[in-house]
Order: C-alpha cells, then sequence, then structure tokens
C-alpha cells in the first residue's frame, strides 16, 4: 500500500450562516481546492455540503498544503464574514483510490478523519501511527494553529500572497498589494511569518527523519 498524506477538513461555523453567505465561503474553497489541486498535483473532493479531502503523494507538502487552504479562505473573508477551516492531516498507508475520495479506504484516511473530529478548539492536527512523531509536532501544531487563527484578513492576505510568489521578498509582495514596501513588512511580521516558516520546515524535516531513508524514498 501507498504511503501518503490525506487531508480531511471542514469549513468553521458552517451550519449558522445563511444560505448567501454558506454559497460564498462555499465558492471560495472550491476555488482554494482547485488551486491547491494545481500546486500539488493532488486529489480532492468535497462532500456533505461543506466536507472536504484531499490526497497527496507526497506527504511532506501536507502542512504547506493545508495552511495554504486556511490563509486562502481567510484571506477571503470581510469585516461581517470571517472564513477558516478545520483540518485533519494524516499520514499513512492507503488503499488504492476509489472513483471518489471520499469512499476511498486506509491507515490515512482514518488517521485523518479521527484526528479531525478530535479537534475542539484547535482548527489543525497532525495525525500519524508514530507515537514519536506526533509527540514531537503537537505542541508547535497548536502554537502555529492558534497564531494563524488570530491574524486579521490584511495580514493573511500577505502572507497567502507571499507564499506563492515564485521568487518572495518584500519589495515583490508589495507590489502584489499594490502597498509601500514598508506596509508589506509590517503584515509580514504581525502575521509571524518566519515563525510559521521555521515550522513548515520543522515538519519537513521530522517526516525525513521518521518517513524517509537516506535514498529519500518513503519508507515502506
Amino acid at each position: 500500500m501507498q504511503q501518503v498524506a490525506v487531508l480531511t477538513g471542514d469549513l468553521v461555523g458552517s451550519s449558522e450562516l445563511n444560505s448567501q453567505d454558506f454559497a460564498k465561503i462555499l465558492q471560495r474553497l472550491s476555488a482554494s481546492l482547485a488551486l491547491a489541486s494545481e500546486r500539488y498535483q493532488c486529489r480532492y473532493e468535497i462532500f456533505r455540503g461543506d466536507a472536504f479531502q484531499l490526497v497527496l503523494n507526497d506527504p511532506r507538502q501536507a502542512l504547506d498544503c493545508a495552511l495554504a487552504i486556511r490563509l486562502d479562505l481567510k484571506a477571503s473573508g470581510d469585516k461581517n464574514l470571517a472564513f477558516d477551516a478545520r483540518i485533519g492531516i494524516g499520514i499513512g498507508e492507503i488503499d488504492p483510490l476509489a472513483e471518489f475520495v471520499s469512499r476511498s479506504n486506509g491507515e490515512a484516511f482514518v488517521l485523518s478523519g479521527r484526528g479531525l473530529d478530535s479537534l475542539k478548539r484547535h482548527y489543525l492536527g497532525i495525525f500519524s501511527n508514530d507515537t514519536k512523531f506526533t509527540q514531537r509536532i503537537e505542541l508547535l501544531t497548536k502554537f502555529a494553529d492558534h497564531q494563524v487563527q488570530e491574524l486579521t484578513i490584511k495580514q493573511a492576505q500577505a502572507l497567502s500572497l507571499y507564499w506563492q510568489l515564485t521568487e518572495p521578498s518584500h519589495a515583490a509582495l508589495a507590489a502584489q498589494l499594490n502597498s509601500s514596501r514598508v506596509n508589506a513588512t509590517k503584515l509580514l511580521n504581525q502575521s509571524q511569518y518566519q515563525l510559521l516558516e521555521e515550522y513548515k520546515l520543522f515538519f519537513i524535516q521530522l517526516m525525513e527523519e521518521f518517513y524517509y531513508g537516506n535514498t529519500g524514498a518513503i519508507r515502506s
């Protein structure tokens, strides 16, 4: 069986939205997942209204993908309507994918789905059958999740655009935002972008330590 990462998520507070706002956030989610599918070459599906799943063949991309989706959603909100998603990342084996992602089976699907159900105050969790890996990443994930939850719309917009740049720089971000470099730098610093980048790097390092051999191929 293949080792992958499965992201299972749902929209925060969607049950409290009226039909117009729900349609708006669902449209944004569809666009975010389509962008993720193109960027990470992964399959995805939206089901049961506002639930969604993605399957990434390279598990090292899982955290980057999850954060990109959340930032894109948060950046699309306004003062009257905040967007965000809860996402559980499951790392493990899966059976061959079914026609519909949501009908597929395997360890990573179980870890991701059960992990999502266990999230209460937190909106992000990383779940693995390796207890030591889970313990090493759990606390940092809670801190990072809290930071993402606290981002303003403008901060989320800046960080989302910055991470999408081919050659990230504050000057390039300023051009994207149509603002001054000083303002772009201020928004990035307020978002604690350097700490979040270190967190993403730490996740990749842990993945390579626990799941990959010297050849760079994932261990079965």
